[in-house]
């Protein structure tokens, strides 16, 4: 069975900075020891896991790049924002993945998101989409890995790049 996003997010130890952003659905098990630092932002007050801070998900309270995955679960209301923001504090190698209530396109004006729409907005927020899977948890959701369009590569266990041989002298 192919590896999930989550799976490839956490793939390779859980060995420096994570921050989650919203509560993950019920399904959606996290692996919160071993880090180097967790950061769980909530906006409310009913979110009791350790090192949870209370903070607006458009404005975060930390230094940019600080952090080397991510996961988002929180309601996208103002997805720019909040995109941007998540970009800012992600490392440059640094990987996310994105939990985004799914809907049909028959199905109206309900919360949640079309794969086009959402698709646009992490362009716009320059992420480069790694894997894209819509997944029962219970509810539909898009789970989306995504990294930083900035020039530098996120390594992934289990996947690498040719090294390139240099041509020998003379030839």
């Amino acid at each position: 069975m192919e590896a999930s996003p989550l799976d490839r997010l956490f793939a390779g130890g859980r060995h420096g900075r994570l921050l989650v952003l919203g509560r993950p659905p019920e399904r959606v098990q996290l692996l919160m020891d071993g880090w180097e630092r967790v950061a769980c932002v909530a906006p409310c007050d009913d979110d009791q896991r350790p090192g949870t801070v209370r903070a607006d998900p458009h404005h975060l309270p930390f230094v940019e790049a600080v952090f080397d995955k991510a996961l988002l679960s929180a309601p996208l209301v103002e997805p720019r924002k909040m995109l941007r923001e998540l970009w800012r504090v992600l490392s440059p190698a640094g990987l996310a993945v994105l939990v985004v209530k799914a809907r049909r396109p028959w199905q109206g004006f309900e919360r949640g998101w079309l794969r086009e729409p959402l698709a646009l907005r992490l362009d716009e927020a320059m992420f480069e989409v790694i894997e894209w899977r819509i997944e029962l948890l219970p509810a539909r959701f898009h789970v989306v890995l995504v990294s930083k369009r900035d020039g530098v590569k996120p390594v992934l266990v289990g996947a690498a790049e040719p090294a390139m041989v240099p041509a020998a002298a003379g030839s």
